[in-house]
């Protein structure tokens, strides 16, 4: 899947998509994943952001954050 193709998945497809790529072991980090989807990660995170998914480092996954759930 390439970068144009992942913004076309629903954001909790995406999330599921990514998250299951993360846990392979070729990806260490998500700027991995990113180079090989042909996209930006700054961009990707940013785009997750605004659905309510965020990437967690320590996790090396995103995550769904409600906005009454933050703090």
């Amino acid at each position: 899947m390439y970068g144009h193709q992942i913004y076309q998945l629903s954001a909790n497809d995406r999330a599921k998509f990514l998250n299951e790529e993360l846990k392979k072991e070729e990806y260490r980090e998500l700027n991995q994943l990113a180079n090989e989807l042909m996209v930006d990660e700054t961009d990707l995170r940013e785009d997750m952001a605004i659905t309510g998914w965020y990437y967690i480092v320590e996790l090396k996954r995103f995550m769904k954050i409600e906005a009454n759930q933050a703090s």
